[in-house]
Parts: C-alpha cells; sequence; structure tokens
C-alpha cells in the first residue's frame, strides 16, 4: 500500500511494529479523522485532502504492514485424492480445482479459486464487475444454480435480483456472507459455502476461475481463521484487497450507511466512538500481549501462534462491550474508523493465510492507471487478461473498464 505499482513487496513487521509504534500509527490516524470531524469539510469527501499529515500516516501503514510479493506465481496444492476423485477433470485450472466430486449428475461444486475479500467503499463493487466479466472467471453468489453468471450481464429484469438492487449497480447478491458470522460452526459455514457456490458442468469445470467476493471479510476477524478451517484448498486460493485513503474511506461509509443501515450519527459522534473502542481494543490487547511465554517474541498479536491469536481475539474483540462497534445491524456494519486502521488487518491475513497468495492495491492507484493495474491482477490471478482465452484485444479491456 504506498508502493509504485500493485503486488509489489511490503516487508513483514519491523522492530517498529511494536504495541508502542502501533499504538502511535493508530493515534496519527485517528487524531487525523478527529480534526477533519470539527471541520465544515467532512460533509464532502471530495474536500478531503489526503496529503500533508496524511502522507505520513500512509507511509506508517505501508511499514507495518506485511504486504504481497508481486511475483508470487499460484501455488496448486491440489491433494492426490481429489485428484483421482475428479477422474478427467480437463482445461487450464484443473490442476487447481477443487470441488465435492465428480459424479454421475453430471454437474460439480467447487471451491472458490479467488476470494475478493474487501475493504468496504475502496471501489470493491467496479473491481469484482470487472473481473468477472472475464471469459475464464464465474461468480460465487446467492443466485445460486446460474451457472456463468456474471456482474456485468446480471439480468437486472431478474424479479430476485431487482429486489437486492442498491442504487444502479450493487447487487448485494454479489455477496457471498459465507464468513462473517461469528458463532456458527465448520459445518454450518460448510453448508453455506454450496449454497452459494454454482452448479458447474463437469466438462467444464477446469475451464474457469471462481471468484467469491465479500467486502466485508478483510475487516471481520474471524474471516481468515474460518476460511483455514473450512478450505481445503485455503492456501492456495489467491486474495485480493483494495485499500483507500482511510479518511476519505470513513466518510464515504458513514455517507453510505446513513442511507441504507440506520446509521443515525454524526460524523463527529462516529469518530469520537471509533476513538474510544479502538483504546479500549488495544489495551486489551497490550494486557494479552503481556501474558505471552517468552519464547514467542511476539510484538504484536498478528505474531501470536494462530490458536492464540484468535483467543485474544475472542477476548477482546468479542469479549468485550465498547471494543468495536455495536450499532448498526451486524456488528461491524458500523465501523467507519476502525474499518481504515489496516494495520493488524494485512498482518493477520498474511499470518494466517500467507503473504504470497495476497495481492493488495489501492483506490488511488487504480484510477491512475486501471489497464495496467487489471492486467496484474488478472496475471496474479493466473489468467490472461488480453489473448486467446481472455478479452479480445485491448480495446474490449478498456470498454469493460469504462463501465
Amino acid at each position: 500500500f504506498g508502493s509504485s505499482h500493485f503486488g509489489s513487496s511490503l516487508e513483514s513487521s519491523n522492530p517498529s511494529g511494536s504495541t508502542s509504534a502501533r499504538s502511535n500509527q493508530m493515534r496519527r490516524l485517528l487524531l487525523a479523522l478527529v480534526g477533519l470531524s470539527w471541520s465544515r469539510y467532512v460533509l464532502s469527501s471530495r474536500e478531503v485532502d489526503g496529503r500533508g499529515g496524511l502522507a505520513a500516516v500512509y507511509e506508517d501503514i505501508s511499514q507495518a504492514s506485511c504486504l504481497l510479493q508481486s511475483s508470487g506465481r499460484a501455488l496448486l496444492t491440489t491433494r492426490q485424492a481429489d485428484k483421482r476423485r475428479r477422474g478427467a477433470v480437463e482445461g487450464p485450472f484443473a490442476e487447481r480445482k477443487h470441488c465435492n466430486g465428480i459424479d454421475d449428475s453430471g454437474f460439480s461444486k467447487c471451491y472458490p479459486d479467488l476470494m475478493f475479500v474487501g475493504v468496504g467503499k475502496c471501489g470493491t463493487t467496479s473491481i469484482v464487475a470487472y473481473m468477472s466479466a472475464h471469459p475464464q472467471v464465474i461468480m460465487q453468489t446467492w443466485e445460486e444454480g446460474k451457472y456463468g453468471w456474471t456482474v456485468n450481464n446480471s439480468a437486472k429484469g431478474d424479479a430476485l435480483t431487482d429486489q437486492f438492487m442498491i442504487g444502479d449497480d450493487k447487487n448485494v447478491l454479489w455477496e457471498s456472507h459465507v464468513f462473517d458470522n461469528h458463532l456458527k460452526s465448520n459445518a454450518q459455514l460448510q453448508g453455506l459455502n454450496w449454497a452459494t457456490a454454482p452448479q458447474v458442468p463437469n466438462a467444464d469445470v477446469g475451464k474457469y476461475l471462481q471468484l467469491h467476493y465479500t467486502p466485508n471479510y478483510f475487516y471481520f476477524p474471524d474471516t481468515p481463521f474460518h476460511i483455514a478451517d473450512v478450505y481445503p484448498n485455503a492456501h492456495s486460493i489467491k486474495y485480493f484487497v483494495i485499500l483507500r485513503d482511510p479518511v476519505k474511506r470513513a466518510v464515504s461509509s458513514w455517507k453510505f450507511h446513513r442511507a441504507v443501515t440506520w446509521e443515525s450519527r454524526s460524523f463527529q459522534q462516529v469518530v469520537e466512538d471509533g476513538i474510544s473502542e479502538r483504546q479500549t481494543l488495544e489495551v486489551c490487547y497490550a494486557a494479552e500481549l503481556a501474558k505471552k511465554p517468552a519464547s514467542w517474541g511476539a510484538r504484536v498479536v498478528e505474531e501470536l501462534p494462530v490458536e492464540r491469536q484468535r483467543q485474544v481475539l475472542n477476548s477482546c474483540f468479542w469479549g468485550l462491550p465498547d471494543s468495536h462497534d455495536r450499532t448498526g445491524p451486524m456488528d461491524f456494519f458500523h465501523a467507519h474508523v476502525d474499518m481504515g486502521i489496516y494495520v493488524d488487518q494485512l498482518r493477520r491475513w498474511c499470518s494466517i493465510l500467507g503473504r504470497e497468495n495476497l495481492f493488495v492495491l489501492s483506490l488511488e492507484e487504480w484510477v491512475q492507471d486501471p489497464e495496467a493495474w487489471y492486467t496484474d491482477l488478472a496475471a496474479f490471478a493466473g489468467y490472461e487478461a488480453v489473448g486467446p482465452e481472455g478479452f479480445r484485444d485491448r480495446a474490449e479491456l478498456e470498454r469493460v473498464l469504462s463501465k
């Protein structure tokens, strides 16, 4: 984040990632938000200046976070047992597929190959639309059974689709919402996964990459743990995240949720609540870190062993009544401030699912050259943006990206 191109390396945490340094980074971001909340400019995102003091915040985030490696190749981790069960699956992606079995029914449901996991109000809907418009990408959505359905050609005349449109472009059925469930068992999560997976003809299983999208996943603390528990291919899935200037993201989120999810607070109150909740969370994190065995050597929660990370989140994020936002219809919907503190979110996903599998980009970079960034994104996903199996030529790609 803040690098010259998508997918460039962010080094893993260094000594500046200590609890004290981390708290200082958080404070600087929150102070920036507070200052804006006291001004008359917060009601207009176009007037929020992302330069000056925020440049230092961006630098701190990039230094404190673990980003991915741009040259990472797709990791094909097909198990031999699964390979035998699949039988004669053919196609360019056959070796990447993990499915519920090829049988005489003529159809299979598969685990996703790609996941777009956040962050909300950073342009995720548009980029997912561009990805799913590719001939080799199919969506995993609640429009179950519509094999080959994509965002760009979804029929808005469909009665079910029309019920879930927000504005002209956002269809909430695009979002699977399998793993943003705190108390569901792995079996229940598996059931939700199959309910959203498209039925693919057996002969076509290896021809397509399946894309699972929910923008809340990156912030929701349980999600990477759930994915690792439920998906047998969790460590070969390619994960995509888009970030944004945290101030502009907070303003955009607040405006959106005032219109659609009963956010009734002023922006100043949102910021004050966010500061208080984050302080409570950080104090709890520090107390939990103080309990660690010295042999762990962890300076931040995300450096703890995975199961211990989970315990800390259960104690601090979920166990305290005032450590995260609870004003929305779901516990995290109105976390306008905390969603923009990307440091621990990046560390957590890298720790659990591998930084080599995580592609991080910023909205600010995307708008400068979407065609180049889409090409990089497609290469990381493992499909060709333009070519015999992709968009016919650059002109077609440009037309898709202009929608």
